[in-house]
């Protein structure tokens, strides 16, 4: 009886997944339980580098009278800072009624009266007036996977003015051959040879995963020695232009050459938060660390030459999903 309700569980996830509107719906309710926990909020508070880009880029582009709706208010951080401009009104959406609560709080303990709080989802918000800019930091570690670009664009078709901003909007997404620190290498299970225990009798097995698959593997950030290419995006897109969440590609080819020689442990997915041409940051394992994590894709170690190319081929079944991407590496 229990195999069996597993089972109708799993079919039942399978089918929410399989349409956008239940993968939207599944997100929801998997992202309130997951920002409910205060020490996921202290985590992001803390994180320097986040802060001070969006501190700086809160104070260059609001304005005051500016009306600011706030994606996803959380604590009401960045809400608190654009308060600092003298907006029209400041609305601060979260769907969770705890965190509104602990906002709430926040806002009266530090005299902060022009910042409305809503406990909704934003799909329901809907403004007397349209709004001059919409502000977020709906970035997943790999940067598309918390409904960023559905939820952004609803509100942007819905309440931003023609003339207004979404800050930040532009992003880069990127895969990046490495070489890691001998004593942070994990090897595939039929690479190992241990005190005499051969593993490589399951190289090619087919009760093995499928290797192109991504592993739940992340790594440290101080784990990565260098990268073997000059850093490229593999994905560029402005949420300032564009219209529909299906403008993000399911596939991706690239090749790129190296740079350094060595040895290849894997592709490492990090991102850039561009405010603009001076206010940026990114999430890469050689940048100032910040809380995002680091996902690695491992590929058979191989041992690369410089002015070697590498190629990749992403396939993205459904984008914000990383466990039904698969790589290819030539």
């Amino acid at each position: 009886m229990l195999q069996m309700a597993t089972v109708l569980r799993r079919h039942a996830m399978d089918l929410l997944q399989s349409r956008e509107f239940g993968r939207t719906l599944l997100y929801d309710i998997e992202n309130r339980g997951t920002f409910e926990d205060i020490s996921c909020h202290e985590i992001m508070i803390a994180d320097a580098v986040r802060m001070k880009r969006y501190y700086d880029a809160i104070m260059r582009y609001i304005n005051p009278g500016d009306t600011v709706v706030d994606l996803g208010t959380g604590t009401g951080v960045l809400s608190f800072f654009a308060a600092q401009r003298d907006p029209k009104k400041v609305y601060a959406i979260d769907h969770s009624d705890l965190m509104i609560t602990i906002a709430g709080k926040i806002a009266g303990g530090n005299g902060i009266d022009n910042v409305l709080f809503l406990p909704q989802n934003s799909r329901f918000f809907e403004p007397d007036e349209k709004v001059d800019v919409i502000l977020h930091e709906q970035m997943g570690s790999n940067l598309i996977d918390e409904n960023m670009i559905e939820n952004i664009l609803d509100l942007k078709k819905r309440v931003l003015k023609s003339t207004g901003r979404i800050l930040p909007g532009r992003f880069e997404l990127f895969l990046e051959p490495i070489c890691l620190k001998e004593e942070y290498r994990v090897p595939h299970l039929w690479e190992n040879n241990v005190y005499g225990i051969d593993f490589s009798c399951l190289r090619g097995c087919s009760e093995y995963n499928d290797h192109s698959r991504p592993s739940k593997l992340k790594i440290e950030h101080s784990s990565v020695d260098y990268l073997l290419c000059d850093p490229e995006p593999i994905l560029s897109f402005d949420l300032n232009t564009m219209r529909d969440p299906g403008e993000i590609p399911r596939s991706i080819e690239t090749s790129k050459k190296v740079v350094r020689s060595g040895t290849m442990d894997g592709l490492c997915l990090y991102f850039r938060v561009i405010f603009d041409d001076e206010i940026s940051f990114d999430t890469s394992p050689l940048s100032p660390r910040t809380h995002w994590d680091h996902p690695l894709f491992r590929t058979e170690r191989r041992q690369y030459a410089r002015g070697e190319e590498i190629s990749l081929k992403v396939t993205m079944e459904v984008p914000t999903r990383r466990e039904t991407w698969s790589i290819s590496v030539k």
